[in-house]
């Protein structure tokens, strides 16, 4: 208990917030930083549960990596990027503290505790003189060895323990101590450290111009520096580092050491690159919205027109057939915009239950028609029932979009093959995929693999193959990988691919069922004939116009509304006469689901079909909840539309 004593004492010293929890996350320490932080004594949560003043911390994405702490693991670094802040601390403006949060384990008397260090990064500068008290009270410290070597040793565990790399070294440079995660960060040991050598020359990797000489003079000069560099590792690999520079003085206030506190910040940047990445993909899926609204509206128009047409010239062959041509080539553009609206991640699957061994199989046969008879299709097939639940139609359309690149890799190549994997996923046989996808680390997957013999992908191109619009190819889209990768993201699964220059392989990951779950059975609706009135409801006049001829041609009798407060208006007048509504959901004045509320008031039972030339995950969302309705997308086919009306009207 003592040692435990003189550690509370040196921690209430530290700048930064300091707690210590026991094996049930009962606080033990609260210091005094974060009494001035949560601005409440530390008997308010000396004693308490951590988890129950702070309940994000309960969450298994935590729990899991503080129990190995307390099991003597190592560190768990939060950061800032990802986790914001875990403690709810408000800075003075009033605006929440951006933390970094380190857990610890910290041993006494045969016992482990959690050791938390809260790192208030909005307090950068202040972080940095309170690093220079600490480490000048480690100067002294270290000139009265003898006479304080016990509470020394314990500042030394605590550095030592700390994920942050430390290194003490003279003024120009020369190493005099650096702690377990230096060596950790550097991939050196104790033995191959050679203390006095410089940390400017071997550890740091060429500045451009007269950084280096500019970064020693700051220091110097009794300044802090901080900022990103790159630091040499044993065998000549390299990482980004966030690095702080203190200088220490001496008590005639000379500067005679620095500090240098190093974080290794390479799953930072990789992340930070994912976050640009989702937020292009993002912006991208934006675009595509809009565009494809505009788009489908005029198809809606054009199909519509093209299938009146078609039934008025059935005496004239001819035409018949190049209306139908016309109608082809309208229903190919109608699948490009659905494509892009797959890679923007943004459709609503439908799912079910089905083993992916049985999927493999019948995919294999499907794919045998589309690769040539010089390229040899073969599988390579565990033997399980590999159950999942997911969207068959979507995966596999994935599948066939990368069987395809790899045909097209490999065509010219003598004896080609294509060999299609399903095996049960490892997550310790492959340590490498696990790093880049750290939810394969956890639940069971099973691991689709694609491979081929071909050409390879270039290493400047690899990053590149799933962006939307990026081909190499002469007469290629760019869509084929991009609409695989929304696919299997739509379906929860991952993706990834590695290629060399005698051939590819693509990764898929899916997550399996744990439980037995029943499937949803499928109802089949009755048609039959039709002479009600329906109610149809868009602001675009072409759409209008259209549907109400085709509607008419059908037997239906049609009342229009240019947008959702008429269609509301009407159906004061007229609503016992309306059988069926179709709404389109973006409107002026009124949108489709605020006009179906106030409808819903006056007549609870009227079908609604939704009609949304956006992508339907938004508008499903928005009408969920609306009984006897439906969501239709733009545009639809008239056959397609005469059914759901049937199954709502007969």
């Amino acid at each position: 208990m003592t040692d435990m004593t003189a550690c509370f004492d040196l921690l209430q010293t530290l700048p930064d917030g300091v707690c210590i929890v026991d094996q049930d996350y009962n606080i033990v320490f609260w210091n005094k930083r974060l009494v001035q932080w949560s601005q409440q004594a530390a008997s308010r949560f000396v004693g308490q549960k951590l988890t129950d003043l702070y309940p994000s911390l309960d969450s298994p994405a935590y729990r899991i990596r503080i129990d190995q702490v307390l099991r003597n693991g190592p560190p768990a670094f939060f950061s800032m990027l990802l986790h914001h802040h875990l403690f709810d601390f408000k800075n003075p403006d009033g605006s929440l503290q951006a933390q970094r949060v380190t857990v610890a384990p910290l041993c006494s008397n045969n016992e482990i505790f959690a050791l938390f260090t809260v790192v208030d990064m909005t307090r950068s500068v202040l972080r940095e003189e309170k690093y220079k008290k600490v480490l000048l009270s480690y100067e002294s410290e270290i000139e009265q060895r003898k006479q304080l070597e016990q509470q020394n040793n314990i500042l030394v565990r605590a550095v030592d323990k700390a994920a942050e790399a430390f290194v003490i070294m003279r003024i120009h440079g020369e190493i005099e101590y650096v702690n377990k995660a230096f060596l950790t960060q550097t991939g050196c040991s104790s033995a191959e450290l050679a203390l006095g050598e410089s940390y400017w020359d071997t550890y740091l990797m060429p500045l451009e111009g007269s950084m280096n000489r500019t970064i020693r003079q700051v220091v110097s000069s009794a300044e802090t520096w901080q900022g990103r560099l790159e630091i040499k590792r044993k065998h000549n690999s390299t990482f980004m580092a966030s690095v702080s520079i203190a200088p220490i003085m001496n008590r005639q206030g000379k500067v005679t050491h620095a500090v240098v506190v190093q974080e290794d910040i390479s799953e930072q940047l990789k992340f930070e690159m994912q976050y640009r990445q989702s937020q292009k993909q993002e912006a991208l899926a934006t675009l595509i919205g809009g565009i494809a609204h505009d788009f489908n509206n005029l198809l809606s128009g054009m199909l519509g027109h093209l299938y009146l047409a078609n039934r008025e010239v059935k005496d004239m062959p001819k035409t018949s057939v190049r209306l139908s041509k016309v109608q082809g080539v309208a229903n190919d553009i109608a699948g490009i915009v659905q494509q892009l609206m797959t890679f923007a991640r943004k459709d609503e699957v439908e799912k079910r239950k089905f083993p992916l061994g049985s999927f493999i199989k019948e995919f294999i046969r499907l794919a045998e028609h589309t690769v040539p008879d010089n390229i040899k299709l073969s599988i390579d097939f565990q033997r399980a029932d590999f159950s999942f639940q997911g969207d068959v139609e979507s995966l596999q359309e994935a599948l066939l979009n990368i069987i395809q690149n790899a045909v097209d890799a490999a065509v010219d190549i003598r004896e080609s093959t294509i060999v299609v994997g399903l095996h049960s996923w490892d997550a310790g046989n492959d340590s490498v995929w696990v790093e880049k996808h750290a939810a394969l680390a956890e639940g069971k997957f099973a691991h689709i693999s694609i491979a081929d013999n071909g050409s390879g992908i270039k290493e400047e191109d690899i990053d590149k193959v799933f962006d939307p619009f990026f081909t190499t190819k002469a007469l290629g889209s760019g869509l084929g990988l991009a609409v695989a990768i929304g696919n299997i993201k739509n379906n929860h699964g991952m993706i990834d691919i590695e290629s060399k220059l005698d051939g590819t392989v693509v990764h898929i990951w899916l997550p399996l069922l744990e439980n037995k779950q029943n499937e949803k059975a499928h109802v089949v609706r009755p048609s039959g004939a039709m002479n009600q009135t329906i109610l149809l409801v868009d602001d675009d006049a072409l759409v209008r116009d259209t549907c109400t001829e085709l509607l008419d041609v059908l037997g239906y009798q049609i009342l229009q509304a240019e947008d959702g407060q008429y269609a509301v208006d009407i159906m004061r007048e007229h609503g016992a006469q309306v059988d069926l509504i179709i709404m389109d959901m973006v409107m002026p004045r009124l949108v489709g689901t605020a006009a179906a509320n106030q409808i819903r008031q006056l007549y609870p039972d009227v079908p609604i079909i939704f009609a949304t030339a956006y992508d339907q995950s938004i508008s499903i969302k928005a009408t969920k909840d609306f009984a006897h309705s439906m969501l239709m997308s733009k545009p639809f086919h008239p056959d397609t539309l005469q059914e759901n009306i049937e199954a709502f009207l007969h």
